[in-house]
């Protein structure tokens, strides 16, 4: 038997992909181009599933912009149009599957791509963070392989970082003349400077969009305290776009220098004029466009007989958006994605289909915007109906997990608790037979790392627990969900019916000598009515606590089931970040207990000892144990997890025994 080198295969693959036209009922991908397949950690089989590949290409999409499904994209309409009056465009692919794909599950999971960033091997593989993976462990332990799944990367968003998940969208016009307006976006830096890269951070949006001019007197550069406070124009004269070159600012459209300096934890706010809008909202239909394609023409080169989609922070807000704006269903009025994973995405959506959109615009107070619900509700303050999933006909319904941690109820604005009560906050909501709702308690929307260590946030240490193995059995639960009809687990999270989701100024902490509660925090505002933010409160409810300030509801993890601190989903910003009483974005805290009860007294801590909690650290492994194996029975933590969620917490007992008092001793 002759079995073709992979650079054959490569071609094969290529020239076969380029000669394919399909046809409209299979979406509008016009090609597919495979550059490059190469088998992953040398060959290695991965149980009945066998070996692996890695294959990176392009793939090309044509849109009728009269397509109802389509006209929702925001100027479509004015992109240019091929001789058929389609608007053409493309993105960047990269798969992850079998080499023999009759031996996996028939699943292609699409992992929707953080800002350019590959997601899916880091979260549920327990990876190393790459954007080329190549080694063991930046394919870490596999899961996501022995469960014969084929990932998908589609790029959505325009990004230049090097070796992103790209997307090659087209330029609006107006009858090929550029199209002008406006551009606004804001940072907060954590540490003091002359110079800010607007591509630096997360939050701001700016790459794409660079100045007309970036000597007008008409742009603005404001400061003020913390995300609500008054704003300050800082004089023309004292800012400038550029950089510091061997003592001397030298022009850079996407650096600000102020000669005066950028004070950590203050809000600054840019706005200048720019022109050549992309077609943003085109994104959705690369990744809805190649889940048909995959999943229904027999002759595409990547094939699956579902299609799931996971996002995470700004990705969950996308497919939040995406499920709104119908681009779960394909143009044959067909299932394009059967599962859809939110996480971390708040009740909020984004600046993903708009002129001038920026993607990357960090999610705060700026992006909650009505609808909140799954189901259609009437808004209160305009008396429009609509829901995350009023563009979804009846039995199309993708399957939803929306997925939070505590951050997502108490900072940055996603008030995650619109997703499971009235727009109000007066009463619980039932939510649809296709939605499930999971809040992972005391967990922040970036987990700290272990052992702990001194941070950017006020407590000095961050929250080092690990959610992703119950994130592992939530993906099992999905999709035996999807394939097998079988119910996942009940949703979990706080409730007003049992007082475990309360109103903020009822919420009680344990009296802990110099640690400050964020009681004075302000929450979300909405952004979509017409005068300031906060003119247009939200409710601001969150999880109750227990006497230790742990959260008692949601799912709670052995670490907090059977604690050694209070883990908290937010943190205050330390002298060093500036602005001590404003909340940092996505850092929770990890405030540890007196070991010993002499220690409780030192410190005057109303919290009881380790010493006064748990025997020994046999007594202690025998509660995390009882706490996973319940975990297990509720089909939140799988067999083969189990010693990693008992172990964390293990190791955590040991490096609190050995730390210094002074490291421990809050405040």
């Amino acid at each position: 038997m002759i079995v073709p080198s992979p650079r054959f295969l490569t071609v094969a693959l290529s020239a076969a992909a380029i000669h394919l036209a399909p046809a409209a009922a299979y979406g509008e991908t016009t090609r597919v181009v495979i550059t490059h397949c190469a088998n992953i950690l040398e060959g290695k089989s991965f149980g009945r599933n066998g070996p692996y590949e890695k294959c990176e290409g392009k793939i090309y999409f044509s849109l009728d912009p009269d397509h109802p499904r389509n006209q929702i994209i925001v100027d479509l309409g004015k992109a240019p149009r091929n001789v058929d009056g389609r608007v053409e465009f493309s993105s960047d692919l990269w798969v992850l599957r079998p080499k023999d794909p009759s031996r996996g599950n028939g699943v292609l999971l699409f992992d929707v791509v953080n800002r350019g960033g590959k997601l899916l091997l880091g979260r549920f593989n327990l990876a190393r963070s790459s954007a080329d993976p190549t080694t063991q462990a930046e394919f870490g332990d596999g899961f996501l392989m022995r469960e014969g799944y084929t990932l998908v990367a589609v790029g959505w968003e325009a990004t230049p970082r090097n070796r992103a998940v790209s997307l090659y969208p087209p330029v609006a016009t107006d009858d090929g003349t550029s199209i002008m307006g406006s551009i606004r976006g804001w940072w907060i830096p954590l540490e003091a400077s002359r110079e800010f890269d607007l591509t630096s951070s997360y939050w701001t949006g700016f790459e794409e969009y660079p100045p007309l001019d970036s000597d007008d007197d008409g742009y603005r550069l404001t400061e003020r305290v913390g995300y609500h406070g008054q704003a300050r124009a800082i004089p023309r004269e004292a800012w400038q776009f550029g950089r510091a070159i061997d003592g001397e600012v030298v022009y850079h459209p996407s650096s600000v220098f102020l000669w005066t300096g950028f004070s950590p934890g203050r809000t600054y706010e840019l706005m200048y004029e720019t022109k050549d809008p992309i077609v943003a909202g085109v994104g959705f239909a690369a990744i809805r466009d190649a889940a048909s394609y995959f999943k229904y023409d027999p002759d595409a080169p990547i094939r699956g007989d579902y299609a799931y989609a996971y996002g995470v922070s700004q990705t969950g807000r996308y497919l939040r958006q995406m499920v709104f704006e119908g681009f779960t269903v394909d143009e044959s009025d067909r299932k394009a994605l059967d599962a859809v994973m939110v996480h971390m995405g708040g009740a909020s959506l984004g600046s993903f289909n708009e002129r001038f959109a920026r993607p990357n615009e960090g999610g705060f107070h700026s992006e909650t915007r009505f609808p909140f619900l799954y189901q259609t509700t009437q808004d209160p303050a305009t008396g429009k109906e609509d829901g995350i999933g009023a563009r979804i006909s009846d039995g199309l319904e993708p399957k939803l997990f929306l997925v939070e941690t505590s951050s997502e109820y108490w900072d940055r604005g996603r008030v995650a608790a619109l997703n499971h009560v009235s727009i109000d906050g007066g009463e619980d909501v039932q939510l649809p037979e296709n939605v499930r709702f999971y809040m992972f308690s005391s967990l922040p929307h970036a987990t700290g790392p272990f052992p702990p260590e001194v941070s950017f946030a006020q407590q000095g240490m961050g929250n080092p627990i690990d959610p992703r193995p119950v994130m592992r059995a939530l993906l099992v639960a999905l999709d035996r969900w999807v394939r097998e009809d079988v119910e996942p687990p009940v949703s979990r999270h706080p409730t007003l019916a049992g007082q475990t989701l309360i109103s903020q100024g009822e919420i009680g902490f344990p009296a802990i000598p110099g640690i400050q509660w964020p009681y004075d925090v302000r929450t979300g505002y909405r952004a979509d009515l017409a005068g300031p933010l906060i003119d247009h409160p939200l409710p601001f409810l969150v999880p109750a606590v227990d006497r230790d300030g742990n959260e008692i509801d949601g799912i709670r993890l052995p670490d907090v089931a059977v604690p050694l601190g209070t883990y908290t989903g937010w943190a205050f910003r330390s002298a060093r970040a500036g602005e001590p009483n404003e909340v940092l974005s996505m850092p929770g805290g990890f405030i540890p207990f007196p070991r010993t009860r002499a220690e409780r007294e030192r410190w005057g801590d109303p919290r009881p000892s380790v010493e006064e909690r748990y025997p020994d650290r046999a007594d202690y492994v025998r509660r995390l144990e009882e706490a996973a194996r319940q975990m297990m029975g509720e089909r939140l933590l799988l067999d083969e997890d189990f010693n990693r969620a008992v172990d964390g917490a293990e190791s955590l007992w040991d490096w609190l025994l050995d730390a210094s008092e002074e490291t421990l001793q809050p405040g």
